[in-house]
């Protein structure tokens, strides 16, 4: 590849400053600035597109994955209470005939304009400044230390100064720009698939066949050529809207999420799969023969890219010990959940009933940076954990763990690194963690 030289070299104005900077605007930037702001520091939260919502509104990704112990979930407060803004915009008559829990959590099924709207409710209920519109593109360091995080938006160019960051990016662009050091993939390179959910709706769902049916039809289809695509089976879910089915099934492999060319190449993959399915499903699946296209989304779902390495490491042997820590910030018991970045299949392992496992503090601390932290599922831990920790209900506490730790490093004046994970975990769990 050849390169073009290009510098830049030009002051640009300071925006704001803060207490707490949150980059990114999925459930981790959600549980972040929200804990943080309630701790009564000053919060911004700077998101690239224009509402709140990462894979849950962009991504169109359904359902909530499953994170409970004794069929309560082990997500409190933040992402409980998202759920429950959730379920305040149902009708009324839906909010009558289904009852919120908060211990359980009903709430499984996400629309994703309901989802945006809770989001930024709870933001800004919990006195949070948003920037919408604002692209990460570079840091301003002093040595170890972020010294500004710059944006590009309509504006052009600003920086936003702040004592702590949070990286709720997903894909832990802000700690790459810091100079952390990151890993990747698989051991051959690979990260997981990534998805192109779409929603069909105008099905009729009495005539719906169930999952083997469908699957043995989709097999015929891929052995006749009508369906180019590497997954085993179709993976389709109801929703309330009763002749609507979200379809979490397109599947692309060997491409980066942090590769802008291999990035685009894949909305194209994913999209090309789409219109297979949409084919396949009207002309050989009963109740999709009148199927409409009701809602894809606007951005490729992404498993996996970076992983950032902090003071500790963990692996999937804690997940197998089902490992319980002093310093434990967040519990989980979603299972390992790895499709296959190459190919065929998906790797499951579940626990042992109602047992869970824990990410301790450290994994959400990268090393070699003095203000930043880590609130999305680009945390310290080997390809095989994070499969199972990166769904959205743990990633909202990794989220709400990183802004608690950010409230207490701004008001102690201290590294997040000097900060004692015991004393995160003892101080969400008064702010109503379930630790």
């Amino acid at each position: 590849m050849t390169a073009i030289h290009y510098k830049v070299e030009k002051e640009i104005p300071v925006l704001a400053e803060t207490d707490v900077l949150v980059v990114g605007g999925g459930p981790g930037g959600l549980g972040a600035a929200v804990m943080a702001a309630r701790q009564g520091v000053k919060v911004i939260l700077a998101e690239r597109y224009g509402c709140m919502g990462g894979m849950a509104s962009f991504g169109e990704v359904t359902p909530f994955m499953p994170n409970h112990v004794d069929n309560a979930t082990l997500d409190r407060p933040v992402f409980a209470e998202w759920c429950r803004k959730l379920w305040e915009y149902l009708p009324e008559k839906d909010c009558m005939a289904k009852p919120f829990d908060e211990k359980i959590v009903p709430c499984t099924k996400i629309s994703k304009d309901a989802a945006m709207l809770a989001m930024e409710d709870l933001l800004l209920e919990a006195g949070v400044k948003i920037l919408y519109h604002h692209t990460l593109v570079d840091v301003i360091k002093d040595g170890n230390r972020i010294e500004a995080a710059v944006f590009q938006s309509k504006s052009g160019l600003g920086a936003v100064r702040a004592k702590i960051y949070i990286d709720s990016t997903g894909d832990g662009d802000l700690a790459a720009l810091s100079g952390c050091r990151c890993e990747f993939g698989n051991e051959e390179g690979f990260c997981q698939p990534m998805t192109t959910c779409f929603k069909l709706s105008g099905v009729d769902r009495s005539r719906m066949p169930d999952h083997k049916t469908i699957n043995a039809l989709y097999n015929k289809a891929k052995a006749d050529g009508e369906i180019h695509c590497v997954r085993e089976n179709v993976l389709c879910f109801t929703t309330d809207e009763e002749d609507v089915i979200h379809f979490n099934t397109t599947r692309v492999v060997k491409k980066s999420g942090i590769n802008g060319q291999e990035l685009s190449e894949a909305e194209i993959e994913g999209r090309r799969q789409l219109r297979e399915y949409l084919n396949f499903l009207r002309k050989r699946v009963p109740g999709f023969e009148q199927a409409r296209l009701h809602s894809i989304a606007h951005h490729i779902g992404i498993r996996e890219t970076r992983r950032v390495r902090g003071l500790l490491y963990q692996t999937a042997d804690d997940f197998l010990r089902a490992a319980k820590y002093e310093d434990g910030v967040v519990k989980a018991s979603y299972p390992i959940d790895i499709h296959n970045p190459s190919g065929s299949g998906t790797v499951i392992k579940h626990l042992e009933p109602n047992d869970w496992y824990e990410l301790r503090y450290g994994t959400l601390v990268p090393e070699g940076s003095d203000n930043l932290l880590m609130g999305c599922r680009a945390v310290s831990v080997d390809h095989a954990l994070h499969s199972s920790s990166r769904v959205m209900p743990p990633v909202c506490s990794i989220g709400q763990a990183a802004g608690m730790a950010a409230a207490l490093c701004v008001r102690k004046g201290c590294r997040p690194a000097e900060l004692s994970g015991v004393e995160v975990r003892e101080n969400l769990a008064k702010a109503g963690a379930r630790l």
